[in-house]
């Protein structure tokens, strides 16, 4: 079983609920601190972890709420189309499956791996703190530590020890002493399977197997040191020595403390963890889930690209994985390690974390650019979602690729603001000047600023404002519609009897009928000239009687001119009608006068 979906609610850093949908797969996340990605992991600790044991959500409820409401809660949803769920009112999360793999304990953040720190003394490395108070402090196994945390079994322990005698509960020294022998006993047996190699819970081999993948040549031996109690009950040095190796040489005289740097000690410390999980994962037949918080810090590049390499091997194909960084490089270079992941960003929000998982549209991940007062990025994002608005709107004749140094490119921004307003020229109609204004303030604080991803621009909260406000007017209003009623290249002809003209015309456009708001209009076509006749002479002057052809010439000069508008036409028409002493025609007339296909013009344009 994998987690598909994970809904959190006022839970932790969480304000609000959050649905994270991971659909099965392995998870990557990326978040500086204080955008949430912690809660995340502590979310489904506690999931796990309450399965076996009481987890009082009151008291994980986010901070800054006071609605008075008691509905901090956390549900997992499985692949196996089954959910479980973890509230202030109760839990269903103590089955079978949940509780197995509560047992693995394979929630590991950066904090266990502190004690790297801590570990060199002398020239002798003890590991004792690194592993029981840090990688395998929540180590526990029926058969191992009796189904007892490791951790707790020494704390226990160290209290015990740590009790006074002479009155109280102990009176007397020995009394004392059996107690914590009894204690020590049980933790002592619980190492010795765990580091006393020969045992089949041993560590060794299979922590080496892995150490080897993150530092080739690399080899360990645990020298286990029991913990043994004084007559006054009072605790010897708790001690696990490290024997190392390095392709072949022993460290144990060579100063391992200067030979060992801390993306190494931090390659053993994960080792030892990913070591103890792999172990007990056979107890976990349905849920095998790692979360890794943080773990990254303390390696370099070269040693984080080998845990990839690791978590991708065979050892965990069987696992979901869930690991968090807040280094943003690391995240870009995970992105092209690690195929069909689930991929997802952490920001830190005015409610909240605001996350961007990579299914969110344009204007999701604006907003939530926002919220998170990333503002340049914000700033792109409305630049997509306005290229889109603009592309969607638009005709497909207006958003066609234009051709850069012999390439062709999708039109930029500022093209299609451009053929948005030529949009509107050709229609004949006035562009909303609200819209207009808009675009203006658009390119002023958006476009220019970021077309050189110069995020040091200072782009402010109410420029962003003011920039959602433009793209939801133009979201919001309708472009003009049209329909084609008289297609580009149909021949009209023209009888004017009254001057004894007649002329032979093409469309050199469409013309449309536009409804822009419910109010109808009519586009004008133009017309490119084939020929024309007035008293029998082909392509007669406009004026005289009788009248004279122009020379071929001109006659060519006149029809490279057009194609012409029909006011025009008129015009020159007209200027006939005048030579001849017979009253001008109107546009009316003109366009009744004109005839294609057994229409007059004035039919087409209905």
């Amino acid at each position: 079983m994998k987690i598909k979906k994970i809904t959190i609610n006022k839970y932790k850093a969480f304000q609000r609920s959050e649905s994270i949908a991971v659909g099965g797969k392995n998870v990557f996340i990326y978040g500086e601190n204080g955008s949430g990605k912690s809660s995340v992991y502590y979310a489904l600790k506690d999931f796990f972890q309450s399965s076996v044991e009481n987890i009082n959500m009151a008291n994980l409820r986010n901070l800054y709420l006071a609605d008075g409401q008691a509905d901090c809660g956390i549900e997992v949803e499985f692949d196996n189309d089954t959910s479980n769920s973890l509230s202030e009112s109760g839990r269903n999360t103590n089955i079978p499956s949940i509780i197995d793999a509560n047992r693995l304990k394979s929630f590991v953040t950066y904090k266990h791996l502190l004690g790297v720190h801590n570990v060199k003394l002398d020239n002798e490395l003890n590991i004792f703190d690194l592993v029981i108070k840090g990688v395998l402090k929540h180590y526990k196994s029926q058969i191992v530590t009796g189904g007892v945390e490791l951790g707790k079994l020494w704390g226990d322990l160290l209290a015990e020890s740590k009790i006074p005698y002479g009155s109280g509960k102990y009176y007397h020294a020995t009394k004392k002493r059996r107690a914590v022998e009894a204690k020590a006993v049980v933790f002592n047996n619980a190492l010795d399977r765990l580091f006393f190699s020969g045992g089949s819970d041993y560590l060794g081999p299979i922590v080496n197997r892995i150490l080897d993948t993150l530092i080739p040549g690399l080899v360990i031996n645990f020298l286990r040191h029991r913990i043994n109690v004084d007559s006054k009950g009072q605790l010897s040095e708790p001690k696990i020595a490290l024997q190392i190796s390095s392709d072949g040489t022993a460290l144990d005289t060579h100063y391992p403390h200067f030979s060992l740097n801390e993306a190494k000690l931090s390659a053993i410390a994960i080792s030892i963890f990913l070591g103890a999980i792999l172990r007990q994962s056979s107890f976990s037949q349905d849920i095998k889930f790692l979360f890794l918080d943080d773990i990254l810090i303390g390696l370099d590049n070269e040693h984080r690209l080998k845990l990839i390499k690791l978590l991708k091997g065979e050892d965990f194909q069987d696992f979901q994985i869930f690991i968090t960084t807040y280094d943003r490089h690391w995240y870009e270079v995970a992105k092209l390690q690690l195929s069909g992941w689930k991929f997802l960003e952490f920001y830190k929000g005015n409610n909240g974390p605001e996350i961007n998982d990579k299914v969110k549209t344009d204007m999701e991940k604006a907003i939530l650019y926002k919220n998170s007062y990333d503002y340049p990025a914000a700033a792109n994002s409305l630049r997509k979602v306005l290229e889109k608005t603009l592309k969607d709107k638009l005709p497909d004749t207006y958003t066609l690729r234009e051709e850069v140094k012999g390439l062709l490119k999708p039109p930029s921004l500022d093209v299609l603001i451009n053929r948005l307003k030529t949009y509107y020229k050709d229609l004949e109609i006035e562009i909303p000047n609200s819209l207009v204004e808009g675009l203006k303030t658009y390119k002023t604080v958006l476009l220019n600023p970021m077309s050189h991803d110069d995020v040091e621009s200072p782009i402010y909260k109410n420029d962003i404002e003011a920039a959602f406000k433009v793209v939801d007017d133009l979201q919001r209003i309708n472009l003009p519609k049209r329909e084609v009623v008289v297609e580009k290249n149909k021949v009209f002809t023209i009888n004017l009897p009254a001057i004894s003209y007649t002329a032979e015309i093409i469309t050199g456009n469409n013309a449309y009928k536009i409804d822009n708001d419910g109010l109808i209009t009519f586009s004008s076509p133009n017309f490119t000239f084939i020929g024309w006749s007035r008293l029998a002479v082909n392509n007669a002057k406009m004026t005289g009687n009788p009248p004279q052809g122009y020379t071929k010439a001109d006659f060519l000069n006149i029809l490279s001119k057009g194609p012409y508008e029909i006011n025009k036409i008129l015009d020159s028409i007209n200027i006939t009608f005048t030579d001849q002493g017979v009253p001008n025609i109107t546009l009316d007339d003109l366009k009744n006068a004109m005839v294609c296909e057994g229409k007059t013009l004035t039919q087409w344009l209905v």
